[in-house]
């Protein structure tokens, strides 16, 4: 229930976690679950919007080393094989559809991503932008487990593989100014 205020004309949003248990979750697929299970929480921290070539990403929720992140996939990605190092990724694509009663379903009809493990990859391996076919863009939601001691930001900064541009290249350098970037490459393995 969306709470008016008495002295201004505006409103404020509940808080979405008010009596959920949250629990320790040991695994990125028990968190996904819990967080799907109870409702997709939207609690963001301070530091949830981040820009890249072919992406924006916002953390909607984030507890202790655990986030799930929505990216804006632009039009025309790049989306060259990668890893994502000391972090562990469920990815989930979004849609919504029209019931046969014409009525819209909050629902994905994609299932979600194995998890991603250190050393593993994913991604189509295609840049659109060179190769066109992609002109629309889609939602996708990253189901975050970061190694302890890391300091979870996003994980187009946690990345080994051939970027995806400049502005990615400019946050791995703020994010993870550890790790080493080259024209085109990045690996953050070992970074912390």
């Amino acid at each position: 229930m969306i709470k008016l205020s008495k002295n201004t004309p505006g409103f404020f949003m509940p808080n979405p976690v008010e009596g959920v248990e949250i629990p320790e979750w040991q695994s990125v697929r028990e968190f996904a679950t819990w967080w799907c299970d109870n409702g997709s929480p939207i609690c963001p921290p301070s530091d949830t919007v981040n820009l890249s070539d072919d992406a924006t990403s916002f953390s909607l929720f984030r507890r202790g080393q655990f986030q799930v992140e929505l990216y804006l996939i632009h039009p025309d990605p790049n989306l060259p094989q990668h890893g994502h190092p000391d972090v562990e990724v469920i990815k989930m694509r979004l849609d919504t559809y029209l019931s046969s009663e014409h009525r819209m379903i909050k629902t994905t009809s994609k299932e979600a991503s194995s998890t991603l493990f250190q050393g593993q990859t994913h991604g189509a391996g295609i840049n659109f932008k060179e190769t066109g076919g992609m002109n629309t863009g889609f939602g996708l939601l990253a189901f975050q487990k970061w190694k302890d001691g890391l300091q979870p930001t996003t994980v187009a900064a946690r990345w080994k593989g051939r970027t995806v541009g400049p502005k990615q290249e400019d946050l791995i350098r703020r994010l993870t100014p550890e790790g080493m970037v080259q024209s085109g490459y990045a690996d953050t393995t070992g970074a912390p």
